[in-house]
């Protein structure tokens, strides 16, 4: 199973140049996974217009129709997601093999204990002390293959 992660998808930038980089870089995907904050609906509806989109809900915007987090089982992995991996999610965590998150807009690719987080970081809006603009595609076999995948700045295109 092959899954292209995203999260943090918000700020002014050319959704259609982000989107086209995107369907690219997933195209072998099985799935698309959004750790939150995707700013507005149109990213969401791109998104799912390029394969299965797995969804869980942010605080830019926080929106109920999606869940808070993600929890399952793929291959021999124990897999779940969440936006915000606050202190209060720490024994959450515990009980998985893999856990996913966003909200620092930073990449995180780190075992603690048997846990391994994975933070793809921001496509779109470097903040919190972070410079890069990053996804990534997971591959859950025998091990777990993570690739840290870089986007270039997508400017908004300018009004005519």
């Amino acid at each position: 199973m092959k899954i292209g992660l995203i999260a943090d998808t918000q700020g002014g930038f050319d959704l259609e140049a982000l989107l086209t980089y995107v369907a690219r870089e997933f195209a072998s995907v099985d799935e698309i996974w959004h750790a939150g904050d995707w700013g507005s609906e149109e990213v969401l509806t791109g998104l799912g217009r390029l394969g299965r989109l797995v969804v869980v809900n942010g605080n830019a915007p926080n929106d109920p129709r999606y869940p808070t987090t993600i929890e399952g089982t793929i291959g021999r992995w124990r897999v779940g997601m969440v936006h915000d991996l606050d202190k209060r999610r720490a024994r959450w965590a515990a009980g998985y093999d893999v856990v996913i998150h966003g909200h620092t807009h930073r990449w995180r690719d780190e075992v603690v204990g048997r846990t391994r987080f994975i933070n793809p970081g921001t496509a779109t809006r470097p903040q919190f002390g972070g410079t890069e603009r990053t996804m990534a595609r997971l591959t859950f076999g025998n091990e777990l293959v993570v690739e840290k995948l870089m986007l270039p700045k997508f400017a908004r295109t300018p009004a005519i």
